[in-house]
């Protein structure tokens, strides 16, 4: 249902980003939508919104709806004020996990700098993406920096177990980013060649 997880996303982000409101916009969403899973879950949004509620609290009853990462994003962009900012780029990079566009090291990287962006702190972020990889190489590196973060470790040191994954320069980057920006330190990962 990652089509639907897009259209989700990017389309909310584009009606928000207009200035309609958020229960507006669910409801939009939901007069156009055609799979019955996804009515329901506009419907649950709905029903919280009017309540006055959050949204995003219903959404983890939908995971084909809306992902681990992207949810952890939307939670954050909520709490932090910062939802029309984190939104775009979470449609973004769904539609590139959709479309193959970017290998998984790459899109690993992507969704946790969105995530530091959003608030989400580096524990958490890799929680939520060694759920979302399980039963792929980069769920261990994710278990592995999480492992290191839980005993103290900074994340530069943490990531001398993956050489694969974090050469001499990534971890540079890390360290940077540990003490600086770190969504800017892994967008930065991003482009060593």
């Amino acid at each position: 249902m990652h089509s639907e997880e897009v259209r989700f996303l990017n389309n909310l982000s584009v009606l928000l980003d207009c200035g309609r409101p958020l229960e507006a916009s669910l409801r939009a969403l939901r007069e156009e939508c055609e799979c019955e899973r996804a009515c329901a879950a506009y419907d649950a949004m709905i029903e919280r919104v009017a309540t006055g509620g959050e949204f995003t609290d219903v959404l983890g009853d939908f995971p084909d709806l809306c992902s681990r990462a992207a949810l952890a994003v939307l939670r954050a962009g909520r709490r932090s004020g910062m939802l029309e900012g984190v939104l775009p780029k979470a449609a973004r990079l769904v539609r590139a996990s959709c479309e193959g566009e970017w290998d998984p090291s790459r899109r690993f990287l992507e969704w946790w700098a969105v995530m530091a962006e959003a608030g989400v702190d580096s524990r958490s972020a890799l929680e939520v993406l060694e759920a979302d990889l399980a039963r792929t190489p980069l769920a261990e590196v994710a278990s592995g920096l999480r492992s290191g973060l839980g005993k103290g470790e900074p994340l530069h040191v943490a990531a001398k177990r993956f050489p694969e994954f974090f050469d001499g320069a990534a971890r540079d980057l890390l360290h940077y980013g540990e003490s600086r920006n770190l969504a800017r330190a892994l967008r930065a990962i991003c482009q060593l060649v």
